[in-house]
Formats: structure tokens, sequence, C-alpha cells
């Protein structure tokens, strides 16, 4: 992929453009923000970008801003380099529209993490752009697969009269009969007597369930929204998958059939997704929105019993990967604190044999623990030292988060 280095200094724009192009990509180098505008405004403009804070010119920052205000172009990554590294810097930065932020001075195994993400992220777009053209396609036809290949793996999904009927990956075996072999009031025989039956009368398997009072429409409608959905959703995360639609005429099919959006992911359709519910952030910490409804409200849970904990001050759950704030209750965290010791955990090969790690000031004593190792997660507890007992405090740490 071509690659934009924005920096006016010219031994850092050389350094960043060997390590860019020894993993493989064209470099295209801009001498300050003006050069670099007047680039990311071409027609065949770089998706990854590498901006200097500092510029003659327009910033790094006020660049970002300008890419990210253009609402008729593909999407680009952006990555801030600066020497700056209080937290207050980094979130200009994110609040400009910057993927990622890279303090200087870096290593290079820190630019091609960046590029190995930013790389990720075009072919997931990739992916789910050609997934979303199929699966239009596919309502708007009379009936068909969505045909996914994704390395050893074949997924399809099967289109009746505009709407979704069954979802298959070749390596995930099961029928509708295995599915509901495990359903109360539904016997082996039960199975047995309905296919024989249906061999016989050529009805719908779906159809005699219900007429033979083995399952309720309802019921059996819930069972098999399960189960599609979950097979969707793991064709959706194939690995560079190649997709097609192939129209096909199909004499019977299954009597139970689903509109695109009760089984397909939002994200994939375009639309746009609610963010869950019972989260709070300091002050210029990013919050993630990618969890789902039962580890958010773990976390909640796991927040308030901390926040009740004698002397507490301040808590809050970061994810180690990125340093995305998951929630926080109680006064505002000293963020630089929190920033530099996600840093130091998130980087040591110890954290692993690590219980605390402890940070006492004058006023407070810091607890960073770890929350969860996969993903890894970690709390951080700000307590008053003038009312806490720490072995206490430590303690009680522990129970809340043994839940």
């Amino acid at each position: 992929m071509r690659v934009l280095v924005a920096d006016d200094d010219p031994y850092s724009a050389a350094v960043l453009e060997a390590v860019l192009t020894s993993a493989g990509h064209k470099c295209v180098l801009a001498r300050d923000g003006s050069e670099a505008w007047a680039i990311m405004q071409s027609v065949d403009a770089p998706r990854i970008v590498f901006l200097d804070w500092m510029m003659p010119g327009i910033d790094g920052i006020e660049l970002c801003r300008r890419i990210r205000e253009r609402n008729d172009a593909e999407y680009v990554y952006i990555a801030v380099l600066s020497v700056r590294s209080k937290q207050r810097d980094i979130t200009l930065g994110f609040q400009a529209g910057a993927d990622d932020f890279i303090t200087k001075p870096y290593q290079t195994e820190d630019v091609l993490a960046r590029l190995r993400v930013a790389e990720r992220l075009f072919q997931s777009a990739r992916a789910s752009s050609g997934l979303r053209r199929a699966l239009a396609e596919a309502a708007a036809s009379p009936g068909g697969d969505v045909i996914v290949r994704g390395a050893q793996r074949v997924g399809r999904i099967i289109f009746h009269q505009g709407k979704v009927a069954w979802a298959h990956v070749s390596d995930i075996p099961g029928s509708l009969a295995t599915i509901l072999a495990d359903e109360p009031g539904i016997t082996r025989d039960d199975i047995h007597e309905l296919i024989e039956e249906c061999g016989a009368s050529g009805a719908n398997f779906a159809d005699l369930l219900v007429s033979w009072g083995l399952i309720t429409s309802e019921r059996l409608r819930a069972v098999l929204l399960s189960w599609i959905r979950a097979k969707i959703a793991t064709i959706a995360a194939f690995s560079a998958p190649e997709v097609i639609f192939s129209p096909e005429s199909r004499a019977a099919t299954s009597g139970v059939l689903f509109a695109v959006e009760e089984v397909v992911a939002p994200d994939l359709l375009g639309a746009p997704t609610e963010p869950p519910p019972e989260v709070q952030a300091p002050p210029g910490a990013r919050v993630s929105l990618e969890l789902g409804e039962g580890p958010m409200r773990r976390m909640a849970r796991s927040l308030e019993q901390a926040r009740k904990i004698d002397g507490a001050r301040s808590v809050a759950i970061f994810d180690l990967r990125d340093g995305q704030c998951l929630g926080a209750r109680g006064e505002t965290l000293d963020l630089d604190l929190v920033w530099s010791k996600l840093r130091l955990v998130s980087q040591s090969d110890i954290w692993e044999d690590l219980e605390d790690i402890l940070i006492s000031t004058r006023r407070y004593i810091y607890i960073l623990r770890a929350y969860t190792k996969s993903p890894p997660r970690a709390i951080f507890l700000a307590l008053d030292r003038t009312t806490t007992t720490l072995g206490m405090a430590r303690r009680a740490l522990t129970e809340c988060l043994g839940e």
C-alpha cells in the first residue's frame, strides 16, 4: 500500500520511510502539512498516513481534522507521531480523528504494529463491503446462496423470496433435525417419523413440526433465529474471505424465513449501532463500545462494588491493548499517572506474575490489578491514604473481582 509520511525533519522522515519500505509498502514523503494536505486531495491519495504533530503551515492535528472532515473519500488510517506524551496531548490527537498515537522516540516494532492494524482494518472493510453487497443482491432476488470462502472453510447463507432461510458453515455440522433433537417434547422417534413423512408426502419439515404439535411456531422461530444468527456471525468473521452470490431456484425450503435485518449484525448492513448502557468515563478518556451486554454489566457491578471500598475515591477499568477506558466511577482519575502505568504493564513480560502494582503519594494510594487475562484488562483504584487500611482494601478488591 502507499503510505504518506508527513514530517519536516528529513532524518525522522528517512528513518520512518526505511521502516515502511522494509514492510513492503511504498512511501510518499511530505515536507510539511501543506504539502501533505495537497497529496491527500489527489485522486489516488494514500490510505495510511503517519503525521508528525509539529510541522510548518498545517500541523499534524489540523491535518488530521481536515482529512476526517472529508465525507466523500475512502477511510484513511491516521497515526500521529509526537514527542508529546501527556494524556491530554494524546487525547487531543484522538479527538482530532487519529486512529493511533505514537510517542517519540519509538521502536521499529511500534510502527510495524500500527501497520498491521491498518492492514487488518482495510482487509476487514473490504470483506464487510463484499459481504454487504452480496447480501443486498440476495435480498433483492427470488433466491440463491451467498457463498463465502475463507481459508479452509466455506459458509452459505441461503435465501428464498428475498429472505434468509438457512445458514451453514462447512466445519460446523447441524441440520434442523439435529438442532431440535434436544428440545423438550421432541424425541428421536418423532424426528424419524417426521423425516419419513416429509419423504413420502413432500411436506415441509418445519410445517409438520408445528402441525403435529411438537413445538410452537414461536419457539421454532426463536431456535432457528439463534442458530442462523450464530452461523452468519461465524461466516462474517472469516479471514480474507471470497464472497459471491449464486442465484438458485429451489423447489422447497424451510417454512420459517427471516428478514436480513433479523439475522445479520447491524455493522454489516451499514446501520448504526446503539452504545451499551452504564458506561461512564473520566474526561478525556477513550471509551470502548465493543462489549457485549454480559461483560458490560459485570464490569458495572465490579466498579460499583470497588467504589464502596473504604477510602475509595475513584475506580476505572482499562483495556491494556489500547488503553481505552471501559468504565469509571467516582472522582476524575489522574490520567497521566494511569496512562504511564498502563503502558508499563502492557509492554511488560512480568505482568502475569504480578498481583498488584502499588503507587503511593502524599494523598493517595493507587492499586493497579489485572481484571481479566483474556482480553487483557486492568482495574485502577484510587484510595484516600488517610482513611484507608491497605491490607483491608486489597482484600476487599479481591472479593469484588472474584464474583
